[in-house]
């Protein structure tokens, strides 16, 4: 019998459209894909150009109509409105755990198992990078960078006035009456933003309780009302109580509290590793002077140091309804990756990719040391407001507040927190 020469070209494209679910674009084909981001201006600004003016050269049929929005607005507003009818970018920035997870329910991402797998991905990729980024069984959002909280000291001042750099809470507390005897605030805090006083609270918690333990409870598969969430709570208190916090830190921002930190003035700081490329500026007065460090354990409690506040919580995810799967994803996967790397270079994030063929003298050297911490890191958590959902978020804030305000007892904080956990999920 004569075979049709059709056949093997014909069951190739049928292949093709069972793994990505369209033909291929043909190369002559002009397309344009919308890339949403929250990168308006300066250093990640520019790296997104630069970024779309090589892709755009390797790939002549494809044009990217890029559009920045202020992140507040596109977190609150922007994503949420357009997402509820599939009507953001075609390869748009978003945030992992409870935030997205509204987007995949409702169907508005694109799955990528199909694509990480045909592109030999999941081997490029650092472990864990993809935990807040999968849903169910599948994976949504291709890691941007991760974050981690560490304890900024500046030993120059823990020298001079012969304090030592804290392993354990209890040092840490001898440290905190060491600078208040001699007049220094110990550590930065502006805890009119509730954010803030979450970094400090949220790192005793995977101190107290674990971080396995951590990301079930904020996940609702186990309470958040525990002795150790208590513990966690009381930990912040008695630091407040000891004077470790600005006078008047609830009326302090977050950026004012963290400039003091930056001009020399105060000798503590637990904050994320964003704040690595401020250490490291040649305008402030502490470059140099600066060890990170894990958040000190906490004697007879589950956690462990080397457990950490932090992970992959920014990625970039593909919109469902886009009619280019695939040059998206293309897209999506490249941008990713040289975002990790040229962001790392800068200090502002640690990368979530295996990167090879890096310069350290370019990067910041407060980030690489606290890069070298993580090498033996054996779990995260995400910070509680980006874990949370809706008014459990406000709640936590306000909660935290009380804490610092003295308005509520550490008991009080973990049965309301377990409450608007478990009311938010409900929704």
């Amino acid at each position: 019998m004569k075979r049709n020469r059709w056949l093997p070209l014909l069951a190739s494209l049928v292949m093709l459209v069972s793994v990505f679910g369209t033909l291929p674009v043909m190369a002559e084909e002009k397309i344009t894909l919308t890339f949403w981001h929250i990168w308006p201006s300066d250093q990640m600004g520019q790296i997104v150009d630069d970024y779309v003016a090589i892709y755009e050269a390797e790939h002549p049929n494809v044009t990217i109509e890029s559009i920045a929005t202020q992140e507040f607005e596109y977190q609150q507003t922007k994503l949420r409105i357009a997402a509820s009818n599939k009507s953001q970018g075609d390869i748009f920035m978003s945030w992992g755990g409870g935030y997205a997870e509204t987007y995949v329910d409702a169907g508005a991402v694109l799955p990528l198992d199909d694509y990480l797998t045909a592109n030999n991905v999941y081997d490029e990729l650092l472990d864990g990078s993809l935990t807040y980024g999968t849903y169910g069984d599948k994976v949504y959002g291709l890691p941007l960078k991760q974050w981690v909280g560490v304890l900024y000291c500046n030993h120059e001042m823990f020298e001079q006035y012969g304090a030592k750099l804290p392993d354990t809470f209890e040092e840490l507390l001898d440290a905190v009456k060491i600078f208040v005897d001699n007049g220094v605030t110990p550590m930065a805090l502006g805890a009119k933003d509730g954010w803030h006083i979450g970094m400090y609270q949220n790192a005793l918690a995977v101190r107290t309780a674990g971080a396995d333990y951590m990301n079930d409870a904020l996940a609702g598969k186990v309470t958040l009302d525990t002795p150790e969430i208590v513990k966690s709570a009381q930990l912040l208190v008695e630091l407040n109580e000891a004077g470790a916090f600005p006078r008047g830190t609830l009326g302090l921002g977050s950026e004012e509290s963290q400039e003091e930190f930056l001009m020399g003035l105060i000798p503590m700081y637990y904050c994320g590793s964003w704040v690595a490329s401020g250490v490291d500026n040649e305008d402030n007065a502490i470059k140099g002077k600066i060890t990170p460090l894990p958040m000190p354990s906490v004697d007879g409690q589950k956690g462990d140091k080397t457990e950490f506040s932090g992970g992959v919580i920014d990625f970039m995810m593909v919109n469902s309804a886009t009619k280019y799967p695939q040059q998206a994803f293309d897209f999506a996967l490249g941008i990713t990756k040289y975002m990790s790397q040229e962001s790392y270079i800068i200090g502002d994030s640690l990368p979530a990719w295996k990167l090879e063929g890096i310069d350290d003298s370019n990067v910041s050297p407060t980030l690489i040391a606290i890069n070298d911490l993580l090498q033996t890191s054996t779990g995260y958590v995400l910070a509680w407001d980006t874990f949370l959902k809706g008014a459990a978020i406000d709640t936590h804030y306000q909660l935290l507040q009380g804490l610092i305000a003295g308005t509520i007892t550490p008991q009080e904080f973990a049965t309301q927190m377990q409450a608007a956990n478990e009311a938010s999920l409900a929704q």
